[in-house]
């Protein structure tokens, strides 16, 4: 599998910092890479959870950290958002990551504290959501 990000390309923004997106629908990472990198952020791509694992390593191998990772619930062809997190939190007890799903009503979305994530976003979400989510973990990380 081959790492994918974003070109990064910016307009006046008011957002910075290092996002790792993971989703196993390509239109879904390719929209919401486009969207993040428009309002300031720096973008990593994983199609699944081992990849998103590979990407965190070499990114800590670099000195490179992730302010916000984001992980898709259910991934049918590899890693999903439980095993990604538990390995993540593995590699770096402070990760802030949430967990998005279509799946309302899951049991890991109910309790997503006790499995490692810092919040939840629900499919289908809005940029304004997104954001959201992604600006409260930020606020509370200063």
């Amino acid at each position: 599998m081959e790492t994918q990000s974003c070109s990064t390309q910016t307009s006046d923004c008011a957002y910075r910092g290092n996002i790792l997106f993971m989703d196993d629908d390509g239109d879904i990472r390719d929209a919401t890479c486009e969207l993040l990198q428009h309002f300031g952020f720096s973008v990593a791509l994983a199609e699944d959870g081992s990849q998103a694992i590979s990407i965190y390593e070499k990114a800590i191998a670099n000195n490179a950290v992730f302010d916000v990772v984001i992980l898709d619930l259910v991934v049918p062809r590899g890693l999903g958002a439980k095993d990604t997190i538990a390995r993540l939190k593995t590699l770096d007890p402070s990760v802030k990551a949430l967990v998005a799903s279509g799946y309302s009503n899951d049991y890991i979305l109910d309790n997503y504290k006790e499995f490692g994530f810092s919040g939840t976003l629900a499919k289908p979400y809005n940029f304004e959501e997104l954001l959201g989510a992604i600006s409260a973990l930020l606020s509370h990380m200063k």
